[in-house]
């Protein structure tokens, strides 16, 4: 599915310079290559260079790979040394493939395997996280931790804009897939009743995961008219109060002054890093 890059906002459509590759970093080792698990994906890591503890490492899987790595810097890394992150990208040079993502971070809905056309982005498909979640649970994992020494019990998944969306349907769905999990600045706006729709048939969880919630206040939806809002987005924090009341989650909510939806990317790292080291 190519993505055209003629609309959408700028950071959509800009090249991923992935900075962090340039020179060593002091805490992790570093690499990035091509993984062809169905459609192609991009998978960048970063391993601790020190000592793995017995168990092996804790790791923190973040979406949007290629957005992600070009936001981490070495401070961030230097937070979380004993941390091993994952990033899953696209195979693309931009930070965004927004056609493969609308279809891989939105849940189904309806009979069969649940792929339709896009309500909200006319051209784009929706409705593939059920497959995207085994192909992440499955083939990527396997490529991610492959020969290195990783704690099963200590996966984390990160995930912004769609893929917090995302994440909240993974955690909602397969609870035991990640021990922990990191919404960022999730796209409840774009199908609200479907992603409460979802939360209703997990309904009240026995053991729910930590979740960790960041938002910006000063999000507007891509293409909005109008100034930023003053304030972080009602329907987001509504849905957390939601899942604390209905399925027993207790979400770690941070608001993020004066972040616009792209600047959660990098305002998010220092809460959700530590957050997954735990």
């Amino acid at each position: 599915m190519q993505d055209t890059g003629r609309v959408g906002p700028e950071h959509a459509r800009k090249a991923a310079e992935l900075r962090i590759f340039d020179n060593p970093v002091p805490t992790h080792f570093l690499s990035q290559t091509v993984v062809n698990t169905g459609p192609g994906h991009r998978l960048f890591l970063a391993v601790p260079r020190g000592t793995p503890p017995k168990k092996g490492w804790p790791i923190l899987y973040l979406l949007d790979g290629n957005a992600a790595f070009d936001f981490l810097t070495p401070d961030h890394l230097a937070l979380v040394p004993d941390l091993m992150l994952a990033g899953i990208g696209y195979d693309t040079d931009r930070q965004f493939a927004r056609e493969r993502r609308t279809l891989d971070f939105t849940a189904p809905d309806g009979p069969g395997d649940g792929i339709r056309p896009d309500p909200v982005h006319p051209g784009r498909m929706a409705g593939g996280a059920a497959q995207f979640l085994e192909r992440l649970t499955g083939p990527l994992r396997a490529a991610a931790e492959s020969g290195v020494p990783v704690d099963p019990a200590r996966r984390s998944l990160w995930g912004h804009s769609f893929g917090g969306l995302f994440t909240l349907y993974a955690l909602l769905t397969q609870p035991n897939s990640f021990a922990r999990f990191a919404s960022i600045s999730p796209s409840i706006w774009w199908d609200e009743g479907l992603i409460r729709r979802v939360a209703d048939r997990a309904g009240q969880m026995a053991a729910p995961p930590p979740l960790l919630v960041a938002l910006g206040d000063r999000e507007k939806r891509s293409g909005s008219d109008g100034p930023p809002p003053d304030g972080p987005a009602p329907a987001t924090m509504q849905f957390m109060a939601d899942l604390r009341d209905r399925q027993g989650l207790s979400p770690q909510v941070h608001v993020l002054p004066g972040l616009v939806h792209i600047e959660t990317i990098a305002g998010s790292l220092p809460l959700a890093l530590p957050f997954a080291a735990a």
